[in-house]
């Protein structure tokens, strides 16, 4: 089974557009797919906007949203505060339960984080520690902007070190602002300095919301390269990736 797990190198980099058209792929080659965002903060449970029903609907899963996302937190803060602040804890237990129930019968995985993959879940987990937990493999999301060189490859190496498969990064156009040096030349500057990791570019979308525009965004992207190269025979074994 294809389990990928979609981090950013910041917030409001484009996570859940990139996952969406990732969805919307793998669901038009025939995979059954599935979608989780473990933890939501800044929004309340029944929010209509969440990343996690934008998600489930790329999915067209019918699985229960208390599945998709076991944890809706009010602020919006790094989910272990906003728990703490309302007087929650998190289960990693809960969280493996949910996971467990989507990965059944189907074909791909797609578990989305919050933040960076250093966010903290609990005061000793984080997405790392979910990426890891799951055997996900990652694909980075980093806006093309000042800071994407330095941010992306903090992120990268976070998860190489870990032992966690990058299966690429993607480097999205957040606006469309006339490019400046920087925006012009993050995309040769990291495929030189990542030569072993696929770094591509994702366009600018003025409604990332509209499922057509986002479907031909996806299909001339290099996407596919990313989702192709998940289950290629990595797996986690005491901390070191083997084949």
């Amino acid at each position: 089974m294809i389990r990928l797990g979609v981090t950013g190198t910041d917030t409001g980099v484009g996570k859940t557009t990139v996952s969406r058209a990732l969805l919307g792929l793998m669901r038009a080659d025939g995979l059954r797919v599935a979608a989780m965002k473990p933890v939501e903060t800044g929004l309340a449970a029944d929010d209509p906007a969440s990343d996690a029903r934008a998600l489930a609907a790329a999915a067209g899963t019918a699985a229960p949203m208390r599945d998709v996302c076991p944890i809706v937190l009010d602020e919006p803060l790094a989910p272990w505060m906003a728990a703490r602040r309302a007087g929650r804890a998190i289960s990693m237990d809960a969280l493996d339960g949910a996971h467990r129930r989507l990965s059944t019968d189907v074909d791909a995985m797609l578990v989305e984080g919050a933040g960076g993959v250093l966010v903290p879940i609990t005061e000793r987990d984080t997405y790392l520690t979910l990426f890891r937990r799951w055997a996900l493999e990652a694909i980075v999301v980093a806006a093309n902007r000042l800071g994407a060189i330095n941010h992306t490859l903090l992120t990268v190496y976070a998860l190489r070190d870990a032992a966690v498969p990058v299966l690429g990064v993607v480097l999205n156009e957040i606006d469309d602002a006339p490019l400046d040096a920087a925006r012009a030349t993050n995309l040769e500057s990291l495929q030189a300095l990542l030569p072993d990791t696929p770094v591509v570019s994702f366009p600018w979308l003025p409604a990332p919301a509209d499922a057509a525009s986002l479907a031909r965004a996806a299909a001339a992207s290099r996407l596919r390269e990313l989702i192709a190269r998940a289950g290629l025979g990595y797996s986690v074994d005491e901390g070191r990736v083997t084949r």
